[in-house]
């Protein structure tokens, strides 16, 4: 019997074949982990390309280290030094004093990151309040407590579409940011008609206070109603000093001074600066994740994408984790976006500012909503505190 030959041509097809199929495999394998979703991006924040470092919730340890560096916050606590090597020269003479108690206050809790102030603001936000309506000085049942229930009423115009206004008023708390309106007749099935507390970024702080006149016209809601704010900026401080002049709780914290007027306003309260920075490094880190999931690129190169230094977390994100702290049970409305809605319900703006990552917050807040323990930094297992049920209307 005669032994086959395979021809030359033979073996040359052959080979070709196997080559592809290697090809082929290798292409696959390439494909299934640049797909992968969460896993994709981790790869690609990963600085040797490998699938990044998760921990068991999916958290990627990379992107909370990069998260971490937030150069905006350190040029504002830099800016705040200057302010108080100058004694705040541009505060009047008779607010300088409570402005610059309020802004060493604030410098001096600068220092370290601490997501467990998440437990420490039914004292920072809510004691105050109740010691003005009078419910928390004498040590009563409700001394500690916190709201039963909150609905934080975002601005988007996506509140049109729906009537939810009764619902929103339903609430212990209700929350409005910004001094957008309400409780008239134009809005007010939408968007309620109550407010328990302003939620106001301080550029807001600052176009509606007239420090040299030592006017105040920041409350949009009445004089009984106090506002929280966080310091866009630490000059801002002056604003604060003139819209508290009248308060009796005239300090940064909300503590009260012993000679003043029983029927002053409420409070106006700044955020605590382990507040802001739990913020935003929640806000980075899912502003990282999507961009390295999105565009296939290291983590490391969101700095080029993003202006860093001006980059911040919104109001609304704030005014969400604030509530998360002292109630019960969180509603929020009006976040979100819709082709056919304006930016703002209350306005004819259309186009998001740049210096925020909506797409990012939504991120964050389908996680709030559904998987709390996949939160860098706000999860229990990371801040001590176990987060209350949030809930978002459409």
């Amino acid at each position: 019997m005669k032994r086959r030959h395979w021809s030359h041509p033979s073996c040359g097809l052959l080979l070709l074949v196997a080559v592809f199929c290697l090809l082929l495999v290798f292409r696959c394998s390439q494909l299934r982990h640049s797909g992968d979703g969460g896993r994709g991006a981790a790869a690609a924040a990963a600085p040797d390309g490998g699938a990044g470092r998760n921990d068991g919730d999916g958290v990627d340890e990379r992107l909370v280290e990069l998260a971490a560096v937030d150069p905006a916050a350190s040029a504002v606590l830099q800016a705040a030094k200057r302010l108080l090597d100058g004694n705040l020269a541009r505060a009047p003479e008779r607010h300088r004093d409570v402005a610059l108690r309020g802004l060493r206050e604030w410098v001096g809790k600068q220092e370290r990151f601490d997501p467990g102030v998440m437990s420490e603001l039914v004292e920072l936000i809510k004691r105050p309040i109740d010691r003005y309506n009078g419910d928390g000085g004498g040590g009563g049942e409700g001394e500690g407590r916190r709201y039963a229930s909150c609905a934080v009423v975002g601005n988007s115009g996506i509140l049109l579409a729906a009537e939810h206004g009764e619902l929103i008023d339903g609430h212990e708390l209700v929350v409005r940011l910004n001094n957008a309106p309400a409780g008239d007749g134009r809005y007010a099935r939408h968007v309620g008609a109550r407010t328990g507390l302003a939620f106001l970024n301080s550029n807001v702080l600052s176009q509606c206070a007239v420090p040299r006149r030592g006017a105040c016209f920041c409350r949009a809601y009445g004089e009984g109603v106090p506002i929280l704010t966080y310091m866009c900026n630490a000059a801002h401080f002056v604003e604060h000093a003139v819209c508290n002049n009248a308060s009796s709780f005239s300090s940064s914290s909300g503590a009260a001074d012993a000679d003043a007027d029983a029927t002053a306003a409420a409070p106006v309260i700044v955020t605590d600066p382990r507040l802001d920075a739990l913020c935003a490094r929640i806000v980075k880190y899912y502003s990282l994740r999507r961009f390295a999931r999105e565009t296939g690129r290291p983590a490391e190169e969101w700095a080029r994408r993003h202006e860093e230094g001006m980059f911040h977390y919104s109001s609304g994100m704030q005014a969400v984790v604030a509530a998360a702290g002292v109630c019960d049970r969180v509603s929020v409305f009006g976040f979100g976006k819709d082709a056919s809605a304006r930016h703002h319900y209350h306005t004819l703006q259309r186009r998001e500012l740049d210096l925020h990552d909506y797409e990012a917050e939504y991120e964050f807040y389908r996680d709030l909503e559904s998987r709390p323990e996949a939160i860098p930094f706000l999860r229990q297992r990371d801040s001590g505190f176990r987060l209350p049920p949030v809930a978002f209307y459409h």
